[in-house]
């Protein structure tokens, strides 16, 4: 049969209890034998009496004591109670339920209950991303796979001319390339959003970055007959993974190329702040985006009202999850009607 951490707690305390008696009792014999030796016209059994009636005063408040173990049992026990309720509470679903650490003490107990807050809320995080991953996907693959459905459908409903056929299944598999698109971009924002992806990090120059995104979208500003000026100073270093800052510079530089007119300019510069930060901006000639949709367009599936887009609405999630990552963040900065300027700012790379 198991026995209770907190029976158990009080046994041992009453051994000790039990210990300290039986400790003062034989003291108090070897002083009384002590004093008989020196005064042998007392009895020894009267100086036995003595000790038994110094010990007899312990025995009168043990119960007391007893109390006092029993209430020390339960208060030790207390923070282990608390600890497995709020445990037991968050794996029956309540996610958002956390050890309350206001009355406890600042000891081991008060630093084992924050370390398991803090296994709570990566576990909470975990649970999130899945079910925000499973929410997404579904939303975004409900629709070309409704249309496929349906597209197969009415095609095969009745015997249709070869170039028919043809057309209906170049639809499918514009849609089945979307799905992958989707499927693809939100797998990777699962990705980035664990922590060991910073365990890959190595030392990065920010101008070959730079460098290597504009190689990309040069023949594609070219056939748009769109300038690509590059602005970077040389010795610009961060700390990070290379192919995921090549392509979060990509999917600025494909929003950009997206909405600005023929014609116009998209500007890649990558410079020092203030602060010693890596500053790296985007900024096109488009339309521009309302200053109050600013902190909306890094959302998920987030699309400018008024503008044509024929993307997912990841790329620009993604540049956020990724400047994330990395320990920095992304941001949009910009007039109405005076093109975007996207703006993300990473911490330099600083030689010990």
């Amino acid at each position: 049969m198991k026995t209770p951490l907190r029976l158990r707690l009080f046994y041992w305390l009453l051994v000790l209890l039990l210990i300290f008696v039986a400790l003062q009792f034989v003291i108090f014999s070897i002083i009384e034998f002590r004093a008989w030796l020196h005064h042998p016209g007392e009895t020894l059994r009267e100086h036995m009496m003595e000790a038994i009636m110094g010990v007899g005063w312990d025995l009168t408040i043990l119960p007391l004591l007893i109390g006092v173990a029993w209430w020390i049992s339960r208060r030790m026990i207390l923070p282990i109670r608390t600890i497995t309720l709020a445990a037991n509470n968050i794996s029956s679903g309540h996610f958002e339920d956390r050890i309350s650490t206001l009355n406890m003490p600042d000891d081991e107990m008060h630093s084992m209950a924050t370390t398991i807050n803090a296994a709570f809320d990566n576990y909470q995080d975990a649970v999130e991303r899945l079910r925000r991953f499973t929410g997404d996907a579904s939303h975004q693959l409900r629709t070309p796979l409704a249309a496929m459905r349906s597209v197969g459908e009415v095609t095969l409903s009745q015997d249709r001319p070869p170039e028919e056929y043809r057309q209906a299944m170049a639809h499918m598999l514009d849609e089945l390339r979307r799905m992958s698109r989707v499927t693809e971009q939100l797998l990777r924002l699962a990705r980035l959003e664990r922590t060991e992806v910073s365990a890959s990090f190595a030392q990065v120059n920010i101008s070959h970055i730079v460098n290597r995104a504009a190689e990309l979208f040069e023949p594609l500003c070219d056939d748009k007959q769109v300038t690509l000026r590059i602005e970077s100073i040389e010795g610009l270093q961060v700390l990070g993974h290379e192919d995921l800052l090549i392509e979060m510079l990509a999917n600025l530089l494909e929003n950009a190329l997206r909405v600005t007119p023929t014609g116009g300019a998209i500007l890649l510069r990558a410079e020092h702040t203030s602060n010693c930060e890596a500053l790296i901006t985007v900024a096109d000639t488009g339309p521009g985006i309302a200053p109050d949709l600013s902190k909306r367009v890094f959302e998920l599936f987030a699309r400018v009202p008024g503008t044509r887009q024929t993307g997912a609405g990841l790329g620009l999630a993604i540049v956020a999850a990724i400047a994330k990552t990395h320990g920095g963040h992304a941001e949009l900065n910009q007039a109405l009607n005076s093109g975007a300027v996207f703006q993300v700012v990473l911490p330099a790379f600083k030689v010990p």
